[in-house]
Parts: C-alpha cells; structure tokens; sequence
C-alpha cells in the first residue's frame, strides 16, 4: 500500500520537478495539462492560407455632337438679276465605347510561420516562408502579418484570413516562369506605346 501511494506522489510531482529543475525547453508545454499553441517570441505557427479573389471592372462611354448649318443669299426687287447663292452643312460625331476587365485568382497553401514580436496588446507578428522545387521549377511562398491569440485553434493553426496586415506573395522561378513573362523586345514595345 505505501509503494503505491510513494509512486502515485511522484508521477503527481514529477512535472513540478522538471520545471524547476529547468527541464523543460520554451515552447514546450511545462505541464501535463497545458497546450502548445504559439504565444512568445521563437514559437511557431501554422498558417492555412485560403485566399479566392475576384475583382472586374467595367467602363462605356457615349458622346454624341450634331452640327448643322446653313446659308441663303440672292437679290430680291430690283436686284432679281443676281443668281440665287445658298449652301448648307452639317456634321455629326458619334463615339461609343466600352470595356471589361476581369481577374481571379485561387491560392491554397500551408506554411508555418515564427512569432518574431508580441505586442503590447498581446498580439504576435509572424512571418514565414516556404520554398518547394517541383520539376525544376522554384515556387516560394512568403507570409507576413498580426495575429490575434483567441483567434489561434488549439491544433495551433489559423486561416489567412484572420491575420491582420496580412502580406501573402507566391512566386515562381524556373523554365515556366520564364516562359511566360514577355521577351525583351515585346517589353520595349510595350512601355513605347
């Protein structure tokens, strides 16, 4: 009955030994009843990054200017003798134009951000990159912003859109990137006209 009750006494106390001790590692949940969700400096965060956008933009324009015009002359009683002189004109302009512009983009990813600040309203400023090679092909994922504590999941996860200040850039570099950004020449012509 006492070597249960001594063994039952030290699995009670072991946590309380190790964290005093200094057992334990920042980040690292310091009991057995707490979570490891990002909160200091050096922690880390995983960042679901679900961003649709859709933007369009339409314009039309009409104008429409009418002129006309005209002039009548000839002599009249002892005058009869002089031709009659007349003329006319007009002139129309018209001018109608339209056009729409429309982009849409999709962008899933995951990337696991560090805790780089905490504010003094304890909100944490977290940046994070990702870089993948597939084929050949470099695809760089770059994330920074301001996220607010209560809005953390207890898996440790947050969407991009409850990050504040939110900057998200995806690039590529490689063979398709190249192809399709626009040569020298069409580039000069470009910013010419």
């Amino acid at each position: 009955m006492m070597r249960r009750c001594v063994g039952f006494l030290s699995l009670i106390a072991l946590p309380l030994i190790l964290q005093a001790s200094g057992v334990t590692k920042r980040g690292i949940a310091p009991s057995l009843y707490s979570d490891c969700i990002a909160r200091n400096v050096g922690d880390q965060l995983t960042v679901l990054i679900i961003e649709n956008s859709l933007a369009s933009a339409s314009a039309r324009t009409n104008t429409k200017g009418e002129y006309d015009a005209e002039v009548t002359a000839g002599g009249t009683g002892a005058l009869d003798f002089i031709p009659l002189l007349s003329g006319s004109g007009s002139t129309k302009s018209e001018h109608k134009g339209t056009g729409t512009t429309t982009r849409q983009g999709t962008l899933r990813a995951s990337v696991v951000s560090r805790v780089i600040e905490v504010l003094p309203n304890g909100d944490l400023r977290i940046e994070g990159e990702k870089s993948i090679i597939i084929n050949g092909e470099k695809q760089l994922t770059i994330l920074s912003g301001t996220v607010r504590q209560k809005d953390i999941t207890p898996q440790n996860t947050i969407t991009s859109d409850l990050i504040g200040d939110a900057e998200i850039s995806y690039k590529g570099k490689g063979v398709l990137a190249n192809t399709e950004r626009p040569g020298i020449i069409a580039r000069i012509f470009d910013w010419i006209f």
